[in-house]
């Protein structure tokens, strides 16, 4: 685990399914698959879920937050395109 050179949180870095680093949150989130849903978490395998993370029944599994949605000076840290 290591810290944010920014605000100082734990964050896990996930490699993305195409082969990619993205930084998390450290905690794990219960959520529940929905197409229409909207936030976007990171599954520790790299792929990434449209989901609901307020729902009725069984969550679809456990996901992590980018720190690029919580980080305060995110935008600092974004690739130029």
């Amino acid at each position: 685990m290591s810290r944010c050179k920014s605000c100082g949180a734990e964050i896990v870095w996930v490699k993305t399914d195409k082969g990619k680093w993205i930084p998390c949150d450290e905690g794990l989130i219960a959520y529940k698959e929905d197409p229409e849903g909207d936030e976007l978490l990171v599954i520790d395998n790299g792929e990434t879920v449209r989901c609901r993370t307020e729902f009725d029944g069984e969550p679809s599994g456990l996901a992590r937050t980018a720190h690029f949605a919580t980080c305060p000076d995110a935008e600092k840290f974004r690739r130029k395109r």
